[in-house]
Formats: C-alpha cells, sequence, structure tokens
C-alpha cells in the first residue's frame, strides 16, 4: 500500500465507524437532553417556588432554551469535539437563597416585578459568569485558579449541596428558612409530598451506587412519574385535588411555555436588588469557573488513561484529540464565556462541560461534535412540550431530584472530603458548610478563605527562615593567609556569626531571626560578638513587616558594639529597607557585601588587623621566615630554605600563573595579596580564591606534574618567593634534609588547603 492510500485510510473513517459515531451521538444526545430537561425542571421550580411560583413556567423556558445554547456552542467550538456542557445547579443553589431573600424583600410588589426581577439575578450571574470565563481565558491565567484552596472549593461545594438540601424543603413547603418551613410538614398533604421526595432522593443514590447506566436516572424518573399519575385514580383523587393539596403546581395542563424577552427583564427588574445580588453573582461565577477546570482536568486525565490503546471500532480514545493531547483550559474558558454571556442575555442560568457526560460520550464512540449538536437538538424538541411536562410533574420528583443532588454533593464533599484530607483542613471545609447553613452563603466564603490564609500564614511560619548558622571559626572566606592568621582566626573568628536565610521574609517569619541574634549577644563565656553576616542569596521576596525585625536586630547589635553586614542583598530587599529607614550606605551600623564570601573576608581582615597591632610577628606583612616557622614550628634550616628561593617583586595585574602552561615552579607570598581566577566562555573572569602573605600558590600542579588549572593575578604589590622544581631536584640529591624541610611546608600547607575545601563542602551542602 502506497503512503498516500495508508493516510487516507488512516485519516478517512469507514461507512460502518461514521455510523457507530452517528448511532453514538444520537444516544448521547438523547440521553443528555433528557437529562437536561428533567435538570432543568427541577431548577425552575427550586428558583420560582413559593412568591415566585407564578414565574414557574417562564423560568423552565429560560433554564432550557440557556441550556439549549450552552449545549450548542460549546459542541460547535470547544477544542474538546465530543464535548457536551450542561446547566450546572451548584450555581443556582447559590442563587436560589438570594432569590428568596429578593422576594421576601420585595413584600407586596407585583409578582411580574419578583419575577423579573429573579430572571435579572440568574441572568446577571451567567453574564458575569461568562465575562469572567472570557476574560481569564484571554489573559491565559487558566492555570492560576487551580491555586485556589482545595477545602474552600470543597466547602463550597458542600455548601451548595446543604443549599439544594434546603431549597427541596422550600419547594415542598413553599416557606424560606428551616424556621418555617420545618413547621409545615405537620400538615399531612406536605407530610406525604416530604416522604416521597426523601424515598426517591434515597432510590436515586442507590440507583446510581449500583449502576452505571446512563439511563438509570432517567428511567426511575420516568417511572416515579407514571406511578404518581396511575395511583391518583387508584385512591380515588383527581389531578385537580392533587394541585389543590401541592402533589402537583398549580399551573393548568394547558399552559403554555413562556420566555419573557430581556427588554421585558429590563422594563419591569428592581434594579437595586439585583445590584444588592452581585456578591452572590460573584461567588457564583468563581465557582463555575472552579468547576469547570475541574472537569477539564478530569476529562484530560481520563482521555490519558485511556489513549495508549484504541477502541475495538478503531478510534482514538480522548474525543479524537490524539494520543495523550491535552485540553486548551483557557480556550474552554473563552468559549464557555461566550456560550454563558448568550445565556445570561435571556436571563437564564451558567453552565460548562459536563464530566460525566462527555465521558460517557467517549466510552461510546462519540468522538465528533454530534453528540453536543443532538443535545442541544433534545432540548430544543422538549421545549415543546415543556409546558405540559411542567404541569404534570409531581411536586415530589422535582424536590426529590434537588435533594438528591444536595445530598450527593454534601456526601462527595463534606463526608467523602474525611477520608481524603488532615483534620486541619477537613475542619475548614466543615467550617464553611456551617457558616453557608447557619449565616449565608458570601460569608461562608469569606470564613473559608479567611481560615485557610490564617493556616497557609502559620504552617509558612513554621518553616525556617535560617538555612544555616556558623561562627567565623567554623566557616571561613575563600582566601588563603598565612598559618599564623588562619590560628588567630580560629581562636577569634567567634566574634563573627553568619546567618544565611531562605525563602521568604514576612511577618511570620522573620521574627526566628531576633531570637539567634538575643541569644549569641547574651551567651556567657563567648567572645564578644563583632560582626553579624546576614546572607540573603536565597532569599525571594520581603514586607515591610520583615524590614521592621531587620531594624530591631540593628539596634540589638548597635548596643552590643557589633555591625550588621548584609549580603548578597536583592534590588527589592534593598528597597524595603530603605522604606523601613534602613540604610546599608550611610547607616554606620550596617556595612553590606557581594557575596557571603565577600563579607566573611571583611570581618576577617577587621580582625587580623586588630592582631596586626599587637606586636606579635604575625601581621601580613612579616618576614617570610616567620610565616615558615609558623607553618612548621621551629627548625634550625628555616633559614636555608628561604635562601633557596628565588624572590619576585610583581605589580598589580601581572601575571603570575598563566592556565595551561606546564607547572616547573612553587611560590610563597611574602607580601601582598593575589587572585586564583578563571575566565568563563563569555569572557568574564570569576574569582575562585584569593591568597594572602604565608599562602603557597602552585604546589599541587607541580607536585603532581600537571599543567595549571587557573591563572593567578598579582591584586597588590606584591614580592614573591619562588622555589622552582630544578632547585627542589638539585636539593633532594645534594641536600636531603633540606629538601626534605620544603616538602614539608608543601604538605603543611597541603593539609590546611584540604580543611579548607572540606569546609566550603559543608558550607555548599547547606
Amino acid at each position: 500500500m502506497s503512503d498516500a492510500a495508508f493516510e487516507k485510510t488512516t485519516r478517512t473513517p469507514s461507512p460502518d465507524h461514521r455510523r457507530k459515531r452517528l448511532t453514538a451521538s444520537l444516544m448521547i444526545g438523547l440521553v443528555a437532553g433528557i437529562d437536561n430537561l428533567g435538570n432543568g425542571l427541577a431548577i425552575a421550580a427550586l428558583l420560582f417556588a413559593g412568591p415566585l411560583a407564578s414565574g414557574l413556567g417562564a423560568g423552565v423556558g429560560v433554564v432550557l432554551l440557556s441550556a439549549a445554547i450552552l449545549a450548542l456552542l460549546v459542541a460547535l467550538r470547544s477544542t474538546q469535539p465530543n464535548s457536551v456542557a450542561l446547566v450546572q445547579e451548584t450555581g443556582v443553589a447559590i442563587l436560589a437563597a438570594t432569590v428568596a431573600a429578593m422576594a421576601t424583600d420585595l413584600g407586596d410588589a407585583p409578582d411580574a416585578v419578583k419575577v423579573a426581577t429573579a430572571l435579572a439575578i440568574l441572568g446577571g450571574s451567567t453574564l458575569v459568569t461568562g465575562a469572567l470565563f472570557w476574560l481569564v481565558g484571554h489573559l491565559r491565567l487558566g492555570k492560576l485558579v487551580r491555586f485556589f484552596p482545595y477545602p474552600v472549593v470543597a466547602g463550597f461545594l458542600a455548601g451548595s449541596g446543604w443549599l439544594l438540601v434546603e431549597g427541596a424543603l422550600v419547594m415542598i413547603t413553599g416557606r424560606h428558612g428551616l424556621a418555617d418551613g420545618l413547621p409545615r410538614l405537620a400538615d399531612p398533604a406536605i407530610a406525604v409530598t416530604m416522604l416521597a421526595a426523601v424515598a426517591l432522593a434515597a432510590l436515586l443514590l442507590l440507583a446510581m451506587r449500583r449502576s452505571d447506566s446512563p439511563f438509570a436516572m432517567p428511567g426511575l424518573l420516568l417511572a416515579a412519574a407514571l406511578a404518581f399519575h396511575a395511583l391518583l385514580p387508584a385512591f380515588g383523587l383527581t389531578t385537580a385535588q392533587a394541585r389543590v393539596w401541592g402533589w402537583l403546581p398549580s399551573v393548568s395542563e394547558g399552559a403554555a411555555l413562556r420566555v419573557p424577552l430581556p427588554t421585558e427583564i429590563l422594563a419591569l427588574a428592581d434594579w437595586h436588588r439585583v445590584l444588592a445580588a452581585l456578591p452572590a453573582m460573584l461567588s457564583v461565577a468563581v465557582l463555575g469557573m472552579l468547576g469547570l477546570l475541574l472537569n477539564v482536568s478530569g476529562i484530560e486525565l481520563a482521555q490519558g488513561e485511556h489513549a495508549e490503546g484504541e477502541r475495538p471500532d478503531g478510534e482514538r480514545a480522548g474525543g479524537g484529540q490524539g494520543r495523550g493531547s491535552d485540553i486548551d483550559a483557557d480556550a474552554e474558558l473563552r468559549c464557555t464565556g461566550i456560550a454563558n454571556l448568550l445565556a445570561g442575555g435571556i436571563g437564564g442560568p451558567s453552565g460548562y462541560v459536563g464530566l460525566g457526560m462527555t465521558l460517557l460520550a467517549g466510552r461510546l464512540g462519540a468522538t465528533g461534535r454530534g453528540a453536543g449538536l443532538a443535545t442541544a437538538a433534545t432540548i430544543l424538541a422538549g421545549l415543546f412540550v415543556a409546558g405540559w411536562l411542567v404541569s404534570v410533574t409531581p411536586v415530589f420528583l422535582t424536590a426529590g431530584l434537588i435533594l438528591f443532588l444536595g445530598v450527593e454533593l454534601l456526601q462527595e464533599w463534606l463526608f467523602g472530603a474525611r477520608r481524603r484530607l488532615p483534620p486541619a483542613e477537613w475542619l475548614i471545609v466543615a467550617a464553611v458548610v456551617l457558616a453557608i447553613a447557619g449565616v449565608g452563603f458570601i460569608e461562608g466564603l469569606a470564613l473559608g478563605l479567611a481560615v485557610s490564609l490564617a493556616m497557609f500564614v502559620y504552617s509558612y511560619s513554621r518553616l525556617p527562615v535560617i538555612r544555616s548558622r556558623h561562627s567565623g571559626a567554623d566557616l571561613r572566606s575563600r582566601v588563603d593567609r598565612s598559618p599564623a592568621a588562619g590560628l588567630h582566626l580560629t581562636n577569634a573568628g567567634m566574634a563573627i556569626e553568619a546567618l544565611q536565610l531562605q525563602g521568604y521574609l514576612f511577618f511570620g517569619t522573620a521574627e526566628q531571626i531576633v531570637a539567634p541574634v538575643r541569644e549569641r549577644l547574651e551567651r556567657p563565656g563567648w567572645r564578644p560578638l563583632r560582626f553579624l553576616v546576614i546572607d540573603f542569596r536565597h532569599i525571594k521576596g520581603m514586607d515591610s513587616a520583615a524590614a521592621s525585625v531587620f531594624r530591631r536586630v540593628r539596634n540589638l547589635l548597635e548596643g552590643a558594639g557589633a555591625v550588621l553586614v548584609l549580603s548578597a542583598l536583592p534590588p527589592a530587599v534593598e528597597t524595603a529597607f530603605r522604606r523601613g529607614g534602613l540604610d546599608p550606605d550611610r547607616d554606620p551600623a550596617l556595612r553590606r557585601a557581594a557575596d557571603l564570601d565577600h563579607a566573611l573576608e571583611a570581618c576577617e581582615d577587621a580582625l587580623l588587623a586588630g592582631h596586626a597591632g599587637s606586636g606579635n610577628g604575625t601581621a601580613a606583612d612579616a618576614p617570610l621566615l616567620h610565616h615558615l616557622q609558623a607553618m612548621t614550628g621551629p627548625h634550625p634550616r628555616l633559614a636555608d630554605a628561604v635562601a633557596a628561593l628565588d624572590t619576585l617583586h610583581l605589580q598589580p595585574e601581572d601575571l603570575l600563573i598563566r592556565a595551561g602552561e606546564a607547572a616547573s615552579d612553587v611560590f610563597i607570598i611574602g607580601r601582598g595579596r593575589v587572585k586564583v581566577q578563571v575566565t568563563l566562555p563569555g569572557g568574564r573572569p570569576l574569582r575562585l580564591r584569593t591568597m594572602t602573605a604565608g599562602a603557597v600558590v602552585g604546589e599541587i600542579a607541580l607536585l603532581l606534574g600537571q599543567a595549571r588549572g587557573a591563572d593567578v593575578v598579582i591584586e597588590t604589590p606584591a614580592t614573591i618567593h619562588r622555589l622552582t622544581a630544578a632547585t627542589l631536584a638539585r636539593l633532594e640529591r645534594e641536600d636531603p634534609e633540606l629538601a626534605l624541610l620544603l616538602h614539608r611546608i608543601l604538605a603543611t600547607n597541603l593539609a590546611e588547603k584540604m580543611t579548607q575545601a572540606n569546609r566550603m563542602i559543608e558550607q555548599a551542602a547547606i
């Protein structure tokens, strides 16, 4: 088979495959459409209950028409072709309480005003949701929303479940609130409706746990409705009597479904009440965005699990996206946002892609856009009989469905979360639900966010902000000094304290710095602290409260006669310092350094400068003989060792050693400073070490017979003493004792360098 023929056969499905895909799409459309019809009736009954019962017909109309718009537009524009969008009941649960409070506040206002205001709140919420979806998707911020605290999301969803349970009670009793609704259950007719609704909710829960069939719920609802109408004549009751007792909606069977025009809503709605509902609208929008992104993540996960193989019909799993492809969450937000903007324009509820229906479409082989289109067609067809469906659907059926949805949310996000979350996080979920049930949804939202923020601050503040803590006796700069200087720093280095910080500094973490400083200043038996080095290399940022903490540290050190050295200070931290009244360039109690190494070097130089004035012969410019004596101890041949060395006088920027050269000599610094550096690929030199009087340079390459590994450049006017390989070889033949002394000097120096290297490794590992 040619490549072109093979490509054609792999890209063009066979007629049998097309028939299977069309059949699957029609099946999904039928199931999802019927599901939307049932949910639409229940949602409308939830919103338009009690004082708003006259708007039930209009409510059903806008809910179903919105569902059709959502299904159609998402099917046409989604990046996941077989997406099936649904009206989501969680947002409606939030608005139901807001709409009920509005109806109560309007009191004796005409029913038309109340219904129009309810539709304006419902549509306004959907418009806000659509605008938020589109804006977040347009700015490509979809992934940021996933950082919303999970316990708060779980609490919102569980709280929505509670609101649905309350809504079911409102649908049955016609009273808002438990205090007003529960006493109504003493009425036998209402009690019968409640028992029937509870029984239906229990049957739905049992059926959904025992069966994976998409027809289980519609079949059970249809059976319950038929059983109700079959039992009415068996008990000698008419539909008219059932309406009087509240078992059927108080609308005639011939009532026509009506979708109000947007102009009608605009003219009649009380817009002060609509604006008062804006916090609830924003809550619905945020919750909807989280729900959409959670569903998209679930579809991606399921798509990835099924993408490793092919279904028997040869189609790839995952909606035809291809093996393991991801869904563009931002594109989903944009297309769903446009759909919600159109749905909100007619006063309908919000919605987005349904996880269960979309996954079912993929399992059945509906890989194209036909599933969503068929769903929209089924809903539009149902609009013609929706008026009749409203009149013949028992109240216990819609209430039982709402009760089932509420209990399912509570089970999943309140009781189920108890097994998934740590106790502290689950308590946030429970607190949010209790706040929603006892006070209101907005208050529950605020409580959840506040508690989550407080727990985050508490948890983060417990993380150690001090990365490491060392004294100058065991943490040295990368400066090779004379043995005498090194001995002095070992004894006097306790006057230096170095703290390396990490993370983000704010009021909760910066306090960890004060206690160690105070403890070091008050520690008995230790040398007085002269320098506190604080290294900021691993700090990500700092707030103004943390800057005030460093001001306290600065004052503590000034009172003790010590200096605060700020190392690797980031620009943002320096700005916070200056705003807090700390100026590293002008404050005499502050110093700054480019990095920790330079900070330690400056502190060590200060300690050695004071030691040089004591007159004990260990100054940096002491004679070479004194440096060698400090290195090896007294020896009668030390003067001969000095005499065996050549003396060089060099100026700054002179090159003592060039990288890559063959090693033929070793150098001992008598006076001045040199630096060891390498040249980076870009041409920039990088300092590795600094060496002062008494240090030995180049012995490793000489002893191992290797080429020089780095450049050694003179930093200050220097006197350098050189031992050549030829001189050392001659002494080994002619004067073994003197040659052994020189080897001892080199070996002692190597041991000291090994000790310093180990310290550097320990420092780097911290």
